[in-house]
């Protein structure tokens, strides 16, 4: 029912008909009730509308006497009967009038406008107009009405209307209920197409604001021309009835394209206000961009300085303005506006300290390793926003690369410890067989150097793997810490007399210098010593033979520190931190046997038991130092 045309063009014309007969029977019940068709006899009530009639007759019979016109002429073909008498002699003028019995009579007297001279207090002379009753011209509406005008139609309309005054009620109920049902209708299927789509039609295109206005003017102007029209003529009866009809219509298309639009939700978009305000703000916000890119141009402190400059050429001005209308303003006003340019450079101050106490909070927090920590931008404007926006973005950064960088080494460290024993399985049982086949005799001294090689090259492929594991247990904090009170210098004592075999084949002289009275830390002594011993183990591979190894045990400051010194006998052409690294080995050739994890092992033992381990490069000298708080 929403979508057939055919229907809601049926229901236009319905709701035109209801419409009219509603607006027509609540006319006539307002017009019955007037001149009270409820209370009085139906020959009362002719007798006053017909008065009504006379009245307004009288009024105009007496302009057109006053214009000269010739009355026994104009009232030939009406039901009137008129007589015009003069004021001054009481002489009838002009009638037509001949003692009917009449149901209505009504005069108007005619004025005839007299200049005469008139003088003021002061002797001027000045003329002045004033009415002088000229005529009065009497109406009268016989009983016996034998032509057609609006006074015998209004006879026959109240002897028609007067036994219906109470239908007209009931007509009038009936034909409002029904004309809400039908535009109520009208306004659900506005829009409606087939296939259950909401389209907006040409109509509907126009501009609303420019069609509500155009409607609106339009009926104005009717109203206007309802009111100044003279309802005693059947011609404006019609012309009434063609204004009305247009404007209803007009007034109905324009509430069904309100109700399409709303459903479409093009109501404000298709007005041309809405059009010029977005054609406005796009232009302001291209501009407001231009001005932004032209300031964000400017180094910072300029643009404060500016800034500074317009409010001081401002407070200057206002002064100058103050000092050239002082004698017309108060001292307290003037006062005031100085105060006021002084309280609003107060609080322009006070906005930025605390903008810039903000940011400074933030970026004490993000430094502290608070990564999460978001500086709220919140009223921020300018450069200040940005930078705030700029420290969040390198907070979020960090993190990102944090993060990045922690699933990293737990990726690789998933993979060494998987790898690592994914190959220990097999090379156990590569060991166990070459040892097996070592223990069997042969006379072949090619197979025994094969025998050999194979169970040599097995064995440091057994160390590499489990110094694989252990830096990657170290390296992540997987391996369990026993923190206890031990004695540096005993146990690094015992670590030099477990090498000293080592040190004497690697041609090597240990010089031990400890402090009196032992040093103690609080470690893990498992951990400790594996730290000495790779450090060892490093010193026999690459220190240069024949030279000495100074190991010196100090106490200074609350730090108890271990330093290794000793000649290389490579090359020392990487930096301490690159030695420091994995797989990174003191010999470029790579003609020792080592895997490189050495140094790096030690590093994580000692950082995770609460100290660290520094290397140190001068030419060929080589030095490492394990610091760990001391225990007073």
């Amino acid at each position: 029912m929403l979508e057939k045309l055919w229907l809601k063009m049926t229901a236009i014309f319905l709701s035109y008909v209801t419409v009219a007969v509603f607006v027509l029977s609540t006319f006539a019940t307002a017009v019955m009730g007037y001149y009270k068709f409820y209370f009085s006899s139906k020959d009362t009530v002719k007798a006053e509308v017909l008065e009504d009639l006379a009245a307004d007759e009288a009024l105009y019979a007496a302009d057109l006497f006053e214009s000269d016109v010739n009355l026994t002429k104009y009232y030939r073909d009406k039901n009137v009967r008129y007589e015009a008498e003069d004021i001054e002699t009481g002489e009838i003028i002009e009638s037509n009038y001949n003692n009917e019995e009449y149901i209505a009579f009504s005069e108007m007297t005619d004025y005839e406008w007299i200049a005469r001279e008139q003088t003021d207090d002061f002797g001027n002379v000045y003329q002045v107009s004033e009415p002088v009753p000229k005529a009065t011209v009497k109406i009268y509406i016989p009983q016996k009405m034998e032509k057609s005008d609006i006074f015998s139609v209004t006879a026959s309309l109240v002897e028609f209307g007067y036994p219906l005054k109470y239908g007209m009620i009931f007509i009038a109920v009936i034909s409002l209920a029904l004309s809400i049902v039908l535009l109520c209708y009208l306004f659900c299927a506005a829009g409606h197409v087939k296939g259950g789509e909401i389209k907006c039609n040409a109509f509907d295109k126009l501009p609303f604001d420019i069609l509500f206005a155009t409607v609106a003017v339009c009926i104005m102007l009717g109203l206007i021309g309802v009111y100044e029209m003279r309802f005693n003529d059947p011609l404006t009866i019609i012309l009434l009835f063609i204004v009305g009809s247009v404007g209803y219509f007009l007034g109905l298309g324009t509430m069904l394209s309100f109700a399409t639009r709303i459903k479409t939700g093009t109501l404000l978009k298709n007005t041309l206000i809405y059009k010029i305000l977005k054609f406005l703000f796009g232009c302001i916000k291209k501009l407001w961009k231009f001005a932004k890119n032209v300031i964000s141009g400017i180094p910072f402190v300029i643009k404060w300085i500016l800034l500074f400059a317009a409010f001081l050429v401002f407070c200057l001005f206002s002064a100058f303005f103050v000092f050239f209308i002082f004698e017309y303003m108060s001292e307290f006003l003037g006062g005031l506006l100085i105060c006021g340019a002084v309280a609003a450079l107060i609080a322009a101050v006070v906005y930025v300290l605390v903008i810039l106490g903000r940011i400074k909070a933030g970026s004490e927090k993000i430094s502290s390793g608070d990564l999460e920590y978001k500086i709220n931008t919140d009223y921020m404007f300018g450069d200040f926003k940005s930078f705030a926006e700029s420290l969040n973005n390198i907070s979020n950064g960090l993190q990102s690369n944090i993060n990045e960088r922690m699933k990293s080494e737990r990726f690789k460290t998933v993979l060494i410890t998987n790898v690592s024993h994914d190959i220990k399985t097999p090379l156990t049982s590569i060991i166990n067989y070459v040892d097996l086949i070592k223990r069997e005799k042969t006379d072949n001294e090619t197979i025994s150097n094969y025998v050999d090689v194979l169970y040599r090259q097995s064995s440091r492929l057994k160390k590499l793997v489990e110094d694989l594991v252990e830096a990657s247990k170290a390296s992540t904090g997987n391996l369990p810490v026993n923190l206890t009170e031990c004695d540096i210098t005993v146990l690094l004592s015992q670590t030099i007399a477990e090498f000293e075999e080592n040190l004497q084949k690697s041609e090597l002289i240990p010089v031990l210098n400890v402090c009196d009275g032992g040093v103690k830390v609080l470690a893990d002594g498992r951990h400790l010593w594996r730290v000495f011993d790779n450090l060892m183990n490093n010193v026999c591979k690459y220190a240069l033979p024949g030279t000495r190894v100074y190991i010196d045990v100090k106490k200074e400051n609350g730090k108890a520190t271990v330093t290794f010194r000793n000649i290389s006998k490579y090359q020392l052409n990487i930096s301490a931190d690159e030695l420091m690294e994995r797989f990174v080995r003191g010999d470029s050739s790579r003609n020792t046997e080592g895997s490189g994890l050495g140094l790096s092992i030690a590093r994580s033992l000692a950082e995770l038991q609460g100290g660290r381990l520094d290397l140190a490069v001068d030419g060929d000298l080589f030095k490492a130092a394990v610091i760990f708080d001391a225990i007073k």
